[in-house]
């Protein structure tokens, strides 16, 4: 279901449209990184940090969310894979100050 996007007038309009929805999009990925520290926590192996099926998995449904969107998938799925790079490489950072290394 893609809602109606508003049209800006002017680059300050877009640029505190983007400011607003980075207000809503941070409390999400402060959650999204609770999340990657629990997932690090019971794991405990930083060998298992990354999980290939999984970030396939996810990139899929990033695609399917954005396609329902009306965004760009191929866009969608390349900004979900770069963002999972990070959260993974931050969960191997928390296995490994976990066990000592």
């Amino acid at each position: 279901m893609v809602s109606e996007r508003p049209t800006y007038a002017s680059m300050g309009e877009v640029r505190a449209a983007i400011d607003a929805l980075d207000e809503q999009l941070m409390p999400l990925m402060a959650a999204r990184a609770h999340c990657i520290a629990e997932a690090a926590r019971i794991k405990g192996d930083p060998e298992t940090a990354l999980v290939p099926w999984r970030v396939d998995e996810v990139a899929a449904h990033a695609r399917e969310l954005a396609t329902r969107q009306g965004m760009d998938a191929d866009l969608a799925e390349k900004l979900w894979r770069a963002m999972m790079a990070e959260f993974i490489a931050h969960e191997r950072r928390l296995m490994e100050q976990a066990a000592g290394n």
